[in-house]
């Protein structure tokens, strides 16, 4: 269960990555720079599809990056509450 939990997370953040943060960044961009010289959203996510096809950098961050981040912090979350065979109760300690 827990396993299956993880992968939930990594492939919700997949799907932002192909989904809706392509979008954010080319309303960012129209923002700040002004029009995209390619068109509108739609040939700004086509371009980003091709560049995936043509395993570019910057397209493969922008669909990983968010998975990756959230797979770190998954990994860092079970690191810190894993179970050591330490106890945090004071009274089983011997301070109490």
């Amino acid at each position: 269960m827990k396993s299956r939990h993880h992968i939930l997370w990594v492939l919700a953040a997949l799907v932002f990555g192909a989904a809706i943060l392509p979008l954010l960044v080319y309303e960012t961009g129209v923002r700040t720079l002004g029009p995209y010289s390619g068109g509108g959203p739609g040939a700004f996510y086509g371009a980003f599809a091709a560049d995936l096809a043509q395993l570019r950098p910057a397209a493969l961050a922008l669909l990983l990056g968010p998975a990756a981040l959230v797979a770190v912090w998954r990994l860092l979350v079970a690191y810190a509450w894993a179970d050591d065979g330490r106890t945090t109760d004071t009274a089983e300690a011997g301070h109490g």
